[in-house]
C-alpha cells in the first residue's frame, strides 16, 4: 500500500519545489548573452542523428517520457524511499534541492538555448504544432536553459537513490527521459553530462553535508541541555 504523505512531508517536498521556481526564472531575467554557439562548436550536431528517423508515434512515445515519465519517476522515488522507512526519503530531497540550486547560476550566467531552434537538422518537436503540450510548451518554456539539463540531473538522482528493488525500473526510465530529451530538439549532449555530473556529484556531498550537520547539532543540543 502507497503511503499518504503528511504535512510534516512539507519540510522535504517544498524546498525542491521553491528552488525550482527560482531556477525557472534564471533564465527569463538573464541579461547573459545565449552561449548556444559555444556549445554547439564544442559538440556540433551530433545530436541530429536522434532525429535520423522520426515519426508521430515514436514523438508521441517520447513527448510522454518527457513530461509524464520524469514527474513520476521523481514522485514515485520520494514514495518509495518512504516506505523504506530508513529516512533516505530526507537525502533524496536534499540532494534534488542542491541539484537545482547548482543549476540556477548556469540558467542566469550562460543561458544555452534548445537544439530544435539552433541545428539545423534537428526539428523543435516538442515546440512546434498546433497540439495542446506544444502550445503549453511555447508558454512556459523560455528556451533558453538548456545547460544543464535538470531531466538529466533530477531523474539522475532519482535512479541513483532508486528504492530496493527498482534500481534497473528507474535506470531505464531515466536512460529513456534522456534520449527524449534529444530526440525532442530540446537538449544537447553536453546539457545531460553537466546534469549527471551535478547528480552523482549532489549524490556523493549529501552524506558529507549530513555528517557536518549531526556534528553541528550535538553540541548545540548538549550546551541547550547544560544550560
Amino acid at each position: 500500500m502507497v503511503p499518504s504523505l503528511p504535512w510534516r512531508d512539507a519540510k522535504y517536498i517544498a524546498p525542491p519545489l521553491a528552488a525550482s521556481g527560482v531556477a525557472g526564472m534564471a533564465s527569463e531575467v538573464s541579461p547573459f548573452e545565449v552561449q548556444t554557439a559555444a556549445v554547439r562548436a564544442l559538440e556540433g550536431d551530433i545530436v541530429a542523428l536522434l532525429q535520423s528517423v522520426t515519426h508521430p508515434g515514436l514523438t508521441g512515445f517520447f513527448v510522454g517520457m518527457y513530461l509524464l515519465a520524469y514527474p513520476v519517476l521523481l514522485g514515485l522515488t520520494y514514495i518509495g524511499l518512504k516506505r523504506e522507512g530508513r529516512g533516505r526519503h530526507a537525502d533524496y530531497a536534499f540532494a534534488y534541492t542542491l541539484i537545482v540550486v547548482a543549476s540556477t547560476p548556469f540558467f542566469y550566467f550562460v543561458p544555452v538555448g534548445v537544439t530544435g531552434y539552433t541545428l539545423p537538422n534537428v526539428e523543435p518537436l516538442l515546440y512546434e504544432g498546433n497540439g495542446a503540450v506544444q502550445l503549453f510548451m511555447t508558454n512556459v518554456d523560455t528556451l533558453q536553459k538548456a545547460l544543464p539539463s535538470l531531466h538529466a540531473g533530477l531523474a539522475g538522482i532519482a535512479s541513483l537513490y532508486a528504492p530496493e528493488g527498482y534500481e534497473a525500473a528507474s535506470w531505464a526510465t531515466t536512460g529513456l527521459i534522456l534520449v527524449a530529451t534529444l530526440y525532442l530538439g530540446i537538449h544537447w549532449f553536453t546539457d545531460l553530462a553537466v546534469g549527471l555530473g551535478l547528480a552523482y556529484g549532489c549524490y556523493a556531498i549529501t552524506p558529507v553535508v549530513k555528517t557536518r550537520l549531526v556534528e553541528w547539532r550535538e553540541p548545540q543540543q548538549h550546551g541547550i541541555a547544560g544550560d
